[in-house]
């Protein structure tokens, strides 16, 4: 019964992917044979994962039929055995099954590391983004190369975090080849929010950004007094090579905008590729650590964390929010958007795509368990509130010593 139950999965996965189903059985049945020694420990997981849906389907039935007290009661146990995470993130069995197969040398640099890069690449490509081409293009810029001079901080401590390599880059963000792909590599993960929406890349991009600012908007407008929704200073850290920062621009035009990064290869791609656009003027690009901004207390109107978080382990994620507080102005808006861990298509994502994706992020244990919201209030943040913004991510915002609009 157990090996059908595997060549099930195998199946599954086969027909979720027809782009590169060598691929997908070659880490699916990596995982399948790390699976079937704990046979006895797994069918008990599964048996009390079913019994657990039978019971909340029956106690969906009964909910009905009760009356109004025993209603809330149930409401609450219901939303109390909702999932928070996927499984293969934390602690859990499979994600300490996925884990190994990931610290296996071997298997992950000869295998899961350049499946992952050559995925991202066929995908992209596929759905029209010209990886290959908007790479080579920006390599042969020189203006980059000045622009890199001229912004590297060479005063700078990289935290041991962030030499680790991701994103299936040895040198993870501090090189060139990660600078030249970050803007196709953006473009694809967009696409892939709304798979079966015949949208373009860049349609993609701008229904992703816009729920995220949008949701920045709707926050000032409910706490901040009249008169001062709109920010005048916005700070946009971890801003790789600008997309975030550009459409913030774009959303909030009379806004002074700074990028932050500690890619000086990132920025450099930003700042060249931005001279000359509309808004240039109102955009700054600074070489730093999110930790340590540098900046003077009460600065900002607005702090943005986009697609930053998942990449740090929770220290550093506390830090940013400590910071991000310290340079806020009073009434100030902290906001980041990155997976969400609550998605059913987070949840769900089968054993070769997580896979993929967990090795190219070292930090997702952590960043899948950690409560957002939590560390934001004790880091002194009121009116802390999420919204899952897409299928994919959510929204998180919050407020520095906030006045409720009268």
């Amino acid at each position: 019964r157990r090996r059908r139950h595997i060549r099930a999965r195998a199946r599954r996965v086969r027909s979720h992917s027809n782009a590169h189903p060598v691929s997908f059985v070659m880490v699916s049945s990596v995982i399948c044979a790390l699976v079937a020694p704990t046979t006895t420990t797994t069918t008990t997981a599964t048996a009390t994962a079913r019994a657990r849906q039978r019971q909340a389907t029956m106690s969906s039935a009964r909910y009905s039929s009760t009356p109004a007290r025993g209603r809330r009661v149930l409401a609450r146990a219901t939303e109390a055995d909702m999932k928070t995470k996927p499984d293969w993130a934390g602690d859990d069995m499979l994600s300490k099954l996925v884990d190994a197969a990931i610290g296996n040398e071997l298997l992950y640099e000869k295998i899961m590391k350049p499946m992952a890069r050559q995925t991202l690449i066929n995908t992209a490509e596929k759905n029209g983004i010209a990886w290959r081409d908007e790479a080579a293009k920006l390599e042969a810029n020189k203006a980059i190369y000045e622009t890199y001079n001229a912004l590297k901080n060479d005063a700078i401590d990289y935290p041991e975090y962030y030499l680790k390599p991701f994103h299936a880059y040895a040198e993870g963000n501090l090189c060139w080849l990660a600078a030249f792909e970050a803007k196709s590599a953006t473009y694809s993960m967009a696409l892939r929010v709304w798979p079966k929406d015949r949208i373009t890349a860049e349609e993609a991009q701008q229904r992703l950004r816009d729920s995220y600012t949008d949701m920045v908007r709707a926050h000032r407008t409910k706490y901040n007094a009249e008169g001062e929704v709109e920010p005048k200073k916005i700070l946009d850290i971890g801003c790789s090579v600008g997309m975030s920062t550009r459409y913030l621009s774009d959303a909030f035009p009379t806004a002074e905008i700074t990028g932050l990064d500690l890619s000086p290869y990132m920025l450099a791609v930003a700042s060249a590729c931005d001279a000359g656009e509309p808004g240039s003027e109102r955009r700054t690009w600074v070489h730093g650590k999110g930790e340590d901004t540098k900046f003077a207390d009460d600065t900002f109107d607005v702090v943005s964390l986009a697609f930053v978080i998942h990449e740090c382990p929770e220290y550093a994620t506390a830090n940013l929010m400590k910071e991000a507080y310290r340079i806020l102005k009073p009434g100030g808006t902290f906001v980041m958007t990155d997976n969400n861990p609550a998605s059913p298509v987070i949840q769900k994502l089968p054993p070769a795509l997580f896979t993929l994706m967990k090795s190219t992020e070292p930090h997702s244990n952590e960043y899948y368990t950690i409560d957002v919201q939590q560390m934001l209030r004790a880091a002194g943040f009121e009116n802390v509130c999420q919204e899952q913004t897409d299928p994919r991510h959510r929204t998180v915002c919050g407020s520095k010593n906030s006045v409720l609009k009268r």
